[in-house]
């Protein structure tokens, strides 16, 4: 057992590990250090794992055959990724909606696994909900066709609100947040439902379909505003990845443990484990 700002932490108490994926298992195509390591050593261990994602364009299956090809454990991890947990959100909380979709053809799908209905004519009067991705193929024709639904009284959801993620060259490449931004600015309405990290919907569902414990789950991520943020709100233990930079002050709270990297993290998990 060891102690973690002021608490004290067992390994052998955590049921779930909740990892985030880009800047956190991996960046682009290449596996951090220590990630192979861990997941194997945690699933040894009998832990459940768990994989969340903002990514908005590729569904889960797909994502986990990229983390296989890449040689990671992920043949009986359960992902959870915003492409399609925005369907489900939407059947939840509204039942079976008319959506206009904006982003990838998986996402599409996803919407209508979940018996949503895509309508993509313009000769739409209205449609229930503007459902936001990211699209790279958005234009201005785009932009026009959203503004126009959402001021006719379409509501907005998005998959999540991040504005852009780090591309393996070091620049940044747009995420949905930015097109968002957009939309709100064209038409002035700032109401918009978001699905994905920090949002508490995706941690909210972990536990209730596993009926584990806040107390049994941590969160895994290298994102302040959105791994470690989501998760301190749902209540969950965070264990932050800084990659050598600083937690921003004006969060107001610490994460229960700050590593430098996977392979920092996978060192302490196995020698605390070893020990208990």
């Amino acid at each position: 057992m060891t102690t973690l700002h002021g608490m004290e932490w067992n390994v052998n108490k955590i049921s779930a590990f909740i990892f985030d994926l880009d800047g956190c298992i991996y960046l682009g195509n290449k596996v951090y250090e220590g990630s192979v390591e861990l997941l194997h050593y945690l699933i040894d261990s009998d832990k459940k794992i768990f994989f969340l994602s903002n990514n908005s364009t590729d569904q889960a299956e797909t994502i986990r055959q990229k983390l296989i090809n890449m040689g990671l454990p992920a043949e009986k991890t359960t992902i959870l990724v915003a492409t399609e947990l925005i369907g489900e959100y939407l059947f939840e909380n509204y039942g079976s909606v008319n959506v206009l979709p904006i982003g990838t053809e998986q996402l599409k799908e996803s919407l209508q696994v979940q018996g949503h209905k895509i309508c993509l004519s313009d000769n739409e009067d209205s449609y229930d909900f503007v459902a936001v991705g990211r699209d790279t193929s958005f234009t201005y024709d785009t932009l026009h066709k959203c503004a126009r639904y959402v001021m006719n009284g379409s509501k907005l959801i998005a998959t999540n609100l991040d504005l852009y993620h780090p591309g393996e060259d070091g620049n940044r490449v747009p995420e949905t947040g930015a097109l968002i931004a957009a939309i709100q600015a064209v038409t002035g309405i700032e109401e918009v439902q978001v699905v994905g990290k920090p949002f508490i919907y995706p941690f909210n569902k972990i536990i209730q379909e596993t009926g584990f414990t806040l107390n049994n789950c941590v969160m895994v991520g290298d994102n302040p505003y959105t791994d470690v943020e989501g998760a301190h709100a749902a209540g969950l233990k965070t264990f932050w990845i800084s990659h050598g930079q600083s937690f921003p002050n004006e969060l107001g709270y610490q994460p229960d443990l700050t590593c430098r990297s996977m392979k920092e993290l996978a060192e302490i998990v196995i020698t605390t484990h070893s020990k208990e």
